[in-house]
């Protein structure tokens, strides 16, 4: 993605917290330092860092690649042929060579045609040997290939051992790249965390703690062995921890496909608080892939972790979590991506509103991407690409393209995310161009699945609310019907379960649920209506009981949901054709007072007719819709040069079809500042059905205008269900003469639409 700060202490101060390889201590350094023994050095000159950083600025705005970070030397170093070695009395040979590259900040190598028998060891390290990587063994190697991590400063020493009893499979240590790091923290050692703190937020702030287990499945990607990318492990309908890692296809572009077994993944990167720490965190690192799929039009790319497992998985150490997916079409209500931006350690970007499925990055397909604009100052950036965005369930959606968001008010602020829902089984493709073969290996059909932790053994009873829905949309309804999605997560197949719920801090109801949720798996539940009130609703939700045993991990097992309605108020439609010069324009509907209840800019220009659309929920009362415009032309377009198109605004009452305000295409040079002032009348009579005699003593009619079988349901405020009716003629009589006084509402449905009223008992 894009080119921002880093401290320069994080990739100065790694010593001794970097873990890659299976721990252990060289032993050779000491012995030839003692004896005053030269070790062969082989020298790498300083690149044309000039040059480097000229081509970087150019390539940080095209944001078509990795950040690149360091320069890439060939070479061809056989340890057998070119270190020097010694035996010590046991007839262990241990063989080592020094390798410096002048001025570098870092250095790190790649290793080709190596094979290490068992029982021989390879170590990397730095002078002092406060940084070591190793022990490396055959099990970190994939066809013949590794790729180290970063080590501080401008040498490091490769050291070699070998048993006695190996004497004879000495196997083979070949270095084949040298990267010369020119490009890290140290260049942006003034800037520090100021200016990037304020737009980038750690992953462990407040506003990330919901989302710990996605966090633990995002990874930072060494690519070419000299870029930097984001990704994530992905779980499969297995449920067997098998080590995929989606990211994006353009992260390949610095590399070629043989670069791929020697990427190297970095796990766990973080601050442990919302602070800046004042040295690197700790992280470990894995080592070789192996490509499974790739796409184009929708930018991801499929690898599978190959080095350094345990028993085909990331090791327990790492504490790996496999983020679940959703394939769907369906925007998702709000969305995050947790990412590494420039390298740096991990952080979170959120947009609360709900993301948009558009054509964007050249793609040639429609839908391609997931358009997202980030809140609460939170941003991506170059390096940032092929990070995970996720749902509001917590299920991956799509993988970082591109896009314009940045640290500056100023910005357009909107990234791209190719979907999971295109990368999914496109029309004619192969395995090698879909995700469904690898990520639906049973053939499940499932549209998504959660994630998974693979070295959590789960409770015998487990069950958590996933999430609460059925408000979006329906602010202006005198009712909604709240859904509420549970998990289970425990061993034993669940057949039943109770749901606590409350509304508006009435008497907590009780619903029962019978079926059967197997482990991982999730049901979505219906429940009954809820009588909106004017201003902020609360709905309060807690699932007990497991067949009938208590439930062994309470902390998931409740949610609460607060929202701003206005039942009596008026729905209207905006639609504002923003005209060829996007950038220029925006707009605020604002109350009597002045306040602003909803504002649009940021827009992209493009030679298009850039149609905005809204839907405005107002409570009774008097408002005023202001257009803007920076350049002063209003959204005039087609008079000038390479524009087709003029701008033009209705906004319209979505009951009544009554047009509120209107700019025509004649009417749009406004100049810089136009304003609609109007009032709403409230709610249009809806004709679908009635009620009388409203108030009633418990005993009326309901006369129906609405087409086929019909559901009537009496409900009570406390969301308690009185009575449920199915009716194919258009009237029913209901008898309550025992209701308790108050009020109630009266729901409707059909196979098409569903409508409700209040009435009021005595």
């Amino acid at each position: 993605m894009k080119t921002i700060l880093i401290s320069f202490i994080f990739l100065f101060s790694l010593v001794a917290f970097a873990q890659q390889g299976d721990g252990g201590e060289p032993n050779g350094y000491n012995y030839f330092i003692k004896t005053d023994t030269e070790i062969p050095t082989f020298y790498f000159d300083k690149p044309d860092v000039e040059k480097l950083r000229a081509e970087d600025k150019i390539n940080d705005s095209l944001k078509n690649g990795p950040w690149r970070f360091g320069i890439n030397n060939s070479t061809s170093i056989n340890l057998l042929t070119s270190a020097i070695w010694r035996a010590n009395s046991k007839g262990d040979k241990i063989g080592i060579l020094k390798i410096t590259s002048d001025q570098a900040q870092t250095i790190n190598l790649t290793f080709s045609n190596t094979t290490i028998p068992e029982g021989n060891e390879l170590y990397i390290y730095n002078p002092d040997k406060s940084f070591i990587l190793g022990k490396f063994i055959q099990n970190h190697i994939y066809k013949g290939q590794l790729g180290t991590e970063l080590v501080p400063g401008n040498t490091v020493y490769v050291e070699y051992f070998v048993p006695a009893r190996n004497s004879e499979t000495i196997g083979n240590v070949e270095i084949s790249k040298v990267t010369h790091g020119y490009r890290t923290a140290r260049e942006y050692q003034t800037k520090a965390f100021g200016t990037s703190a304020s737009c980038n937020m750690n992953v462990n702030c407040p506003d990330g703690a919901p989302y710990a287990s996605q966090r633990n499945s995002t990874l930072m990607i060494v690519v070419g062995s000299s870029g930097f990318c984001t990704g994530a492990l992905i779980n499969n309908t297995q449920f067997d921890g098998k080590p995929y890692v989606l990211t994006a296809n353009h992260c390949t572009f610095a590399s070629v496909n043989s670069d791929i077994p020697n990427w190297i993944f970095r796990f766990n990167w973080q601050s442990p608080d919302c602070n800046n720490p004042a040295s690197s965190p700790s992280f470990q690192s894995l080592s070789g892939s192996i490509e499974r799929a790739r796409r184009v039009p929708s930018d991801f790319l499929l690898v599978e972790i190959t080095g350094g497992l345990e028993n085909g998985k990331v090791p327990e150490s790492y504490s790996p979590y496999y983020a679940g997916w959703d394939r769907g079409d369906t925007p998702p209500q709000s969305s995050y991506s947790i990412h590494h931006p420039t390298g740096d350690i991990k952080k979170i970007s959120i947009d609360d509103d709900p993301a948009i499925a558009i054509q964007a990055m050249g793609s040639t397909e429609a839908n391609s991407t997931w358009r997202v604009i980030w809140d609460r100052n939170t941003t991506t950036q170059w390096g940032s690409s092929g990070s995970p965005l996720f749902n509001q369930d917590g299920q991956i959606i799509g993988q970082l393209w591109g896009g314009n968001a940045s640290c500056s008010p100023t910005s357009l602020d909107q990234d791209y995310y190719g979907r999971v829902h295109n990368s999914w089984e496109p029309l004619g493709s192969e395995n090698s161009s879909q995700l469904k073969h690898w990520l639906d290996p049973t053939s499940s059909g499932s549209e998504d699945i959660l994630g998974y932790d693979p070295y959590n053994t789960p409770l015998d009873y487990n069950i958590s609310v996933q999430n609460l829905y059925g408000v979006e949309g329906q602010t202006c309804e005198e009712s909604n019907t709240p859904r509420v999605k549970v998990v289970n997560n425990g061993d034993v197949t669940v057949t039943s379960f109770e749901i606590k719920y409350s509304y508006n801090n009435a008497p907590v109801q009780t619903l029962n649920w019978s079926g059967s949720l197997s482990l991982y798996s999730y049901t979505t539940i219906e429940l009954p209506l809820i009588l909106q009130m004017d201003g902020e609703n609360t709905i309060e939700v807690n699932i007990v009981n497991p067949n009938g045993n208590a439930d062994q991990d309470m902390s998931d097992n409740q949610m609460n949901l607060s929202y701003f309605a206005a039942p009596n108020g008026t729905l209207l439609d905006f639609e504002f054709y923003l005209g060829c010069y996007a950038d220029e324009v925006s707009w605020e509907l604002k109350d009597e007072n002045g306040a602003i209840l909803y504002s649009g800019d940021d827009y992209i220009s493009a030679n298009a007719a850039n149609l905005v659309t809204e839907e405005f929920c107002l409570p009774n009362g008097c408002y005023q819709l202001v257009l803007k415009d920076s350049y002063g032309d209003g959204v005039e377009g087609a008079i000038h040069n390479q524009c087709n198109y003029t701008g033009s605004m209705t906004l319209t009452n979505k009951v009544s079809g009554e047009i509120v305000a209107t700019l025509s295409e004649a009417e749009a040079n406004f100049g810089f500042e136009i304003a609609y002032d109007f009032c709403t009348q409230g709610k249009v009579e809806e004709k679908e059905f009635k009620i009388f005699p409203n108030p009633s003593d418990g005993n009326f009619k309901v006369e129906m205008d609405l087409e086929g079988q019909k559901t009537v349901t009496l409900v009570a405020l406390t969301g308690q269900i009185i009575g449920t009716y199915e009716v194919k003629t258009n009237y029913l009589i209901i008898s309550k003469p025992h209701l308790s006084a108050g009020m109630y509402i009266v729901n409707v449905r059909n196979s098409e639409k569903s409508v409700s009223k209040k009435i009021s008992v005595k």
